[in-house]
């Protein structure tokens, strides 16, 4: 009885050592988790990025359009997924001349700015004004002197 005592008290810690030497645990996050957030790290979220200000060249079959904001020339990339509004009318980028006032959302995608949409503000025709005819000017009043007469003065009474 006293060896079967002495196996059943030794069994289980025999069991619990042996359990405790296999592997030894490893400290730190686990690879899966790690794999991931490497992976998330590499690419960074996308951020659209306003710009305004004036077109200083176009070339559209490049799909090219070159702003000059406060920072300075910026060279936007056009696709066929951006929209392009001259006015409230929907365009190309052919019908964007330099010199024009835009606004452009876009993003920078491998180190290109592509534009996601490109306003471009349409000057509002100037109103001419219908050209007054110039009437004749009223003769300006001769300054008399008091002891000057006047042209009423004069003339001579017609008789009577």
């Amino acid at each position: 009885m006293k060896g079967q005592c002495l196996i059943s008290l030794l069994l289980p810690l025999l069991l619990l050592c042996s359990s405790c030497t296999q592997q030894p645990e490893k400290k730190g996050i686990p690879e899966k988790v790690a794999r991931a957030k490497a992976e998330s790290a590499k690419t960074k979220p996308l951020k659209i990025i306003h710009l305004a200000g004036e077109t200083t060249s176009v070339n559209p079959r490049a799909g090219k359009l070159t702003i000059r904001g406060k920072d300075g020339d910026v060279d936007i990339y056009a696709t066929e997924k951006t929209t392009i509004h001259i006015g409230r009318d929907q365009s190309r980028l052919s019908d964007i001349t330099a010199g024009d006032r835009a606004t452009v959302k876009y993003l920078e995608i491998d180190g290109k700015n592509v534009a996601r949409s490109i306003f471009v503000a349409q000057e509002a025709p100037e109103v001419k004004e219908p050209p007054k005819a110039e009437a004749p000017a009223p003769p300006s009043p001769e300054k008399t002197t008091p002891d000057q007469p006047s042209e009423s003065q004069k003339k001579p009474l017609p008789p009577s």
